[in-house]
């Protein structure tokens, strides 16, 4: 029996380092606004530790075949407005979740991608006008879809390779159930 540890570094300190930027940001301006900024320090600290649950909470993927269990970082959807209310996915981002692979049915493997297009100023012309060129910047998310008996939990990755790991990992811990593997692939 083999344990499976897949590391996503990179989104854990993607997901932490918003956690930290923003909230850091929010607690500045609150401070300096209301005159506490002696408790600035304290409350940056909270910041830093709660990131750092953050990125443990987000940063492994674990196919377990001795206990038969799959624990991921949580991430929900959430299907009740006093969850949405009560910022449930945020507090998602802190916990993990565990469920057996014997629950697990379907993976369906999910690439989106998408531009946006925004102005960025080059210069000025002998008039004095502002010249702009319009650039274009390519998006790419990687998902894995992993339903089952317990639900579903949507899996976000910013490597392909990283999604394909974890998928691998469990078509291999769950071979002897039928799992039917969709690829969905949006241009």
């Amino acid at each position: 029996m083999k344990v499976y540890q897949i590391y996503d570094v990179w989104m854990a300190l993607r997901k932490a380092g918003a956690n930290l930027l923003i909230l850091s940001v929010i607690a500045s301006f609150i401070c300096y606004l209301f005159d506490l900024l002696q408790f600035l320090p304290l409350i940056l600290l909270v910041i830093l530790i709660q990131s750092t649950i953050i990125y443990r909470a987000n940063h492994l993927y674990k196919i377990d075949q001795v206990t038969q269990t799959f624990t991921f970082p949580a991430s929900d959807l959430e299907n009740s407005i006093l969850a949405i209310v009560l910022m449930q996915p945020y507090w998602n981002l802190m916990r993990r979740k565990s469920v057996p692979l014997s629950t697990i049915e379907n993976l369906y493997l999910d690439t989106q991608r998408w531009n946006t297009k925004q102005q960025v100023v080059t210069g000025t012309t002998a008039k004095g006008k502002t010249k702009f060129k319009q650039t274009t910047k390519k998006h790419v998310r990687y998902c894995l879809n992993v339903a089952g008996a317990f639900g579903s939990a949507n899996l976000d990755f910013l490597s392909r390779q990283k999604r394909d790991e974890v998928r691998n990992a469990l078509q291999q811990s769950v071979k002897n159930a039928s799992i039917d593997s969709k690829v969905s692939e949006m241009a």
